[in-house]
């Protein structure tokens, strides 16, 4: 009967993909564990221990086959699946503050032309992590200065990064609200139907056109009053995200 329950662990650690436990202190690992090719051969590549509500987590990283990973913790008690996670193109595991309640956070990097990340958040309540779905459409996150609740993404849109996208976001029970959309366009500013510009959109539902126009603003003008573009969508989510609720 041991081995019999031995092996049905094994096997539940392997197959279940739930977003799972660990616990709380006041202890914030935020190092980045970054793997190259070399360390993803190794077993386990990724082999730490954190702590969340006065316990003690040993995270673990270790290699299903050639294209999958087993992310884990194990309590005192127990042991918990994290994810089950793509190696393709994996970059880092950085264990963070996301969102700033005292209690340490995974993110995970994938390297490519536009960073994509994977988010899990530690619930005090549970005591585990949450897979925060659709992170990945929201890259380089940044928590507002203005107001906690609201972060704002950015990512290329095409034409050598001169056109991109900025969206507002909040996270409630444990799942993306989008509620603002920037888009920038610093291409073919010589064609006429199709000058420079920076619309800003609120986000009413997942068909686009939906949404609502908030503002439609002068490319040169708001790019130029602003260092650059990254000075300019810091301060225009900070000072506008009430039009966006």
């Amino acid at each position: 009967m041991k081995i019999i329950l031995y092996l049905f662990s094994v096997l539940f650690l392997v197959s279940c993909e739930s977003s799972v436990v660990k616990e709380d202190t006041g202890i914030h690992n935020t190092s980045s564990n970054n793997f190259s090719n070399n360390t993803l051969k190794e077993e386990p590549f990724l082999d730490t221990v954190i702590k969340n509500n006065n316990l003690s987590f040993h995270i673990k990283a270790e290699n299903i086959d050639s294209s999958l990973v087993l992310l884990s913790a194990t309590s005192e008690t127990v042991t918990f699946v994290i994810d089950t996670i793509d190696r393709k193109g994996l970059y880092y595991v950085k264990f963070i503050d996301f969102d700033h309640n005292g209690n340490s956070d995974i993110l995970i990097d994938y390297f490519g032309n536009n960073s994509t990340y994977s988010l899990y958040l530690f619930d005090s309540v549970k005591n585990s992590f949450r897979n925060i779905e659709d992170y990945a459409r929201f890259p380089d996150a940044i928590q507002l200065k203005s107001n906690n609740n609201y972060y704002y993404s950015y990512h290329r849109a095409g034409c050598a990064d001169m056109n991109w996208v900025s969206d507002l976001f909040k996270i409630e029970n444990f799942k993306i609200v989008h509620v603002g959309h920037i888009y920038g366009q610093g291409c073919d500013f010589e064609i006429e139907e199709n000058p420079q510009s920076i619309k800003a959109y609120k986000i009413t539902d997942s068909t686009e056109e939906n949404n609502i126009l908030i503002e439609s603003l002068s490319f040169t003008k708001y790019i130029h009053q602003n260092s650059d573009k990254w000075d300019f969508i810091e301060k225009y989510w900070n000072k506008n995200y009430s039009k966006f609720e």
